[in-house]
């Protein structure tokens, strides 16, 4: 008996916590601060270990609800636009002041982690929550 009542609350609280993750989407999910954990691709190698050892401790995006991010320890502290397209894959971007918008490609995304690449320059930054 006593067996049947943990195995029914371990069941019940596993179904609540996959029920309330799995409905969230790359835009709900995108909403967080993040802080960059790892650089990798072709281009990552010409960065030196000293800026990414820099950037480890303090490089911070943040996108908030209402369509803006912005980004400390890049560096500059910079701000702007971004939306997220409807398949969850793309992340678009405008900096403050600028035209131009970035696009970038969305490979991993969840509570905790995210990971986006430039295809364009060879980058992927893997980002983890703060």
């Amino acid at each position: 008996m006593k067996l049947t009542k943990i195995f029914g609350a371990a069941l019940l609280v596993t179904t609540i916590t996959l029920v309330s993750c799995k409905g969230k989407s790359a835009k709900d999910l995108i909403v967080n601060k993040w802080h960059v954990t790892n650089i990798a691709g072709a281009r990552a190698a010409d960065v030196p270990d000293s800026i990414k050892t820099q950037m480890y401790a303090s490089a911070v995006m943040e996108f908030m609800k209402d369509g803006k991010f912005s980004t400390t320890g890049f560096g500059s502290a910079k701000g702007g636009t971004y939306s997220v397209s409807d398949d969850g894959k793309s992340l678009i971007s405008t900096d403050e002041g600028s035209s131009m918008a970035d696009s970038l490609t969305i490979v991993e995304i969840s509570k905790s982690k995210m990971i986006i690449e430039d295809k364009k320059s060879d980058m992927k930054v893997t980002f983890t929550a703060k």
